[in-house]
Order: structure tokens, then C-alpha cells, then sequence
């Protein structure tokens, strides 16, 4: 389950109940398939990112399939090469 905070915090609390922070990199979302992909980090380790995918507006993550993963990394690898992007940060 996952919660999501205005500053950017992804809440995500595991089956034990225990709540870890991660930051939201940035997301999107997929028309299709109806979900939404959000590229996580900790703050203590911002050069590694990951995924995790909600379906339907649920607080439930989601597994990524092989297709899933390919499109996420194509859709980071713009965005980190968008200029407009790079000006922002």
C-alpha cells in the first residue's frame, strides 16, 4: 500500500506494516494500461532509482512486466535527455 504526500514523499508500507520513504523523481501515465509509473529514490541513495506502478488511481503497487520495465526506461532515458527538463532542475 502507498501513500502519496504534497513534498514529493512516496509512503510505501509493506505486508508487516512498516512504512518506508522513498522521493517521486518523477511520474507518468500510461492511457492503456491505466496505470501510473513513479520513479523512486531514498534520499540517502539519489542515484538509485526505481520503479513502481499503481493501477486504476488504487493505492496497491502493482508488478511490472518485461514490456512494463522496457517502456519506464524509455521514458526515463527522454526525460533526463529533454532540455527543457535539464533547465528546470
Amino acid at each position: 500500500m502507498l501513500e502519496i504526500k504534497e513534498d514529493r514523499d512516496f509512503i510505501v508500507t509493506d505486508d508487516d506494516g512498516n512504512e518506508h520513504l522513498f522521493k517521486i523523481y518523477f511520474y507518468f501515465h500510461n492511457d492503456q494500461r491505466n496505470r501510473d509509473y513513479y520513479f523512486l529514490y531514498e534520499e540517502s541513495s539519489p542515484d538509485e532509482l526505481f520503479v513502481a506502478a499503481t493501477e486504476d488511481g488504487n493505492t496497491l503497487i502493482v508488478e511490472l512486466s518485461d514490456e512494463e520495465m522496457d517502456e519506464a526506461d524509455q521514458v526515463l532515458e527522454a526525460y533526463e535527455e529533454d532540455p527543457n527538463i535539464a533547465e528546470a532542475k
